[in-house]
């Protein structure tokens, strides 16, 4: 039977259900506006409402989407949140599909106008993102630009990326007014702390860590995020148990290979990790 308690103080910011207790909750609005503000490039946010996170398409035969977090601002922009934990090789496709709904959403059928407000999509990823390569930087940020001469055609679309597993800052690195660096260090960290750091001073990082503790979350919230986190396990254990017997068959292999050109049991046995015994059974 599987446990239906968790040992942790905070939840993990990493798991959807914990991302939305502590972002998608009108009670938390402040902490997801302080987020956004240090992300947005070009825009201050005062206010903002969540919006119904499942869009249908247009076309019946298309998929719907589930956002992680919709929201609409002060100023009428709307703002997507994605939260990905693995890769995926059309992840990039995925994302410009998204943003199709929260544009389209604005048009009315019947109109003679294509205006819409600004959108902007922000995936968070527990990965690196291969299209963008070797690159250093946490964030990445793009527009419709002309390729030769970088002119920007439109500011209302922005797609964002946040590579968390490039943010290697310890946590007495990060500067006292530095909000994103330490945004950055709860969505890694959160679930391993025991109390708020003292190096988190700021206003803003009470008001996180009181969000984003496990008992501030209903029994039902509380068992669904239990469950969720055991899925992830499960889920992990099965990716390393793969890669084990990967491994045990990759070894297998070259012992054979090793073996049939005359090698020695105990130089193979060496080199492969295996023992003599089982070389020689081989």
């Amino acid at each position: 039977m599987r446990s239906e308690k968790y040992d942790g103080k905070y939840v993990d910011l990493l798991n959807d259900c914990g991302f939305k207790h502590v972002f998608g909750r009108d009670a938390n609005k402040d902490i997801i506006i302080a987020f956004l503000n240090e992300i947005i490039p070009d825009r201050i946010i005062v206010d903002l409402e969540h919006i119904r996170n499942e869009q249908m398409p247009m076309d019946l035969k298309s998929k719907k989407s589930v956002f992680d977090l919709y929201c609409k601002t002060d100023d009428g922009s709307r703002i997507v949140v994605e939260l990905q934990q693995k890769s995926q090789a059309d992840y990039v496709d995925r994302a410009i599909y998204y943003s199709a709904f929260p544009i389209q959403n604005q048009v009315e059928s019947g109109t003679t106008t294509y205006t819409f407000n600004a959108v902007y999509v922000i995936n968070i990823l527990n990965f690196k993102l291969k299209e963008l390569g070797d690159q250093p930087d946490v964030v990445s940020v793009f527009r419709f630009k002309e390729i030769k001469k970088h002119t920007e055609l439109s500011s209302k679309y922005t797609l964002i990326f946040i590579e968390l597993p490039k943010f290697t800052k310890e946590l007495g690195k990060i500067e006292h007014n530095n909000i994103l660096d330490g945004f950055f260090y709860c969505f890694k960290h959160m679930q391993l702390f025991k109390n708020k750091p003292e190096e988190l001073k700021q206003p803003i990082w009470t008001r996180l860590f009181n969000a984003a503790q496990f008992a501030a979350m209903n029994k039902h919230e509380q068992l669904e995020y239990i469950k969720e986190m055991n899925t992830e396990r499960d889920r992990r254990n099965q990716i390393d148990y793969a890669r084990e017997c990967g491994k045990a068959e990759e070894k297998l292999n070259i012992a054979k290979n090793m073996k049939q050109d005359g090698v020695d049991s105990a130089i193979i046995a060496k080199y492969t990790g295996l023992s003599v015994e089982e070389v020689e059974r081989l």
